[in-house]
């Protein structure tokens, strides 16, 4: 079995009787690849399953909703099972959910100043007023 960390926005949440099933959205950004190809941006759908007792049922219902953004770490199985069948597709069983935080609005105003300020500086220290009394 292999780990996966899915970062996404929750689309659904469906209650069955036996699990609980968490779908999120994840979004891909396109990118140019050398040869000047573009790869348009796409979202990524992952369909979640947790064990569905009754300690899991009430954190999801009292800490999820839909539209939040959600980090999600499971192990992921290369099939899924449909009606007691086993299919192509994954199985991805939840170990760990936990809500994300978006970043703050301000970072790259904060990634400017940095740089500014490395611009800015000459890399010599003024020993001189530094050792010099406070007062």
């Amino acid at each position: 079995m292999a780990d996966i960390q899915i970062l996404g926005h929750i689309s659904n949440i469906k209650f069955l009787s036996d699990s609980i099933v968490v779908v999120v959205d994840e979004n891909k950004n396109g990118y140019m690849k050398p040869n000047g190809e573009r790869v348009d941006s796409k979202v990524l759908t992952w369909r979640c399953i947790l064990g569905g007792n009754e300690s899991k049922r009430n954190y999801i219902n009292k800490y999820f909703n839909r539209g939040m953004l959600v980090q999600i770490k499971g192990e992921i199985l290369p099939y899924a099972v449909e009606h007691g069948e086993l299919v192509d597709g994954y199985s991805v069983f939840i170990q760990a959910i936990n809500r994300a935080s978006y970043p703050t609005t301000t970072i790259k105003q904060e990634k400017r100043m940095i740089k500014e300020s490395q611009l800015a500086s000459d890399e010599r220290p003024d020993l001189e007023s530094y050792n010099k009394p406070d007062f």
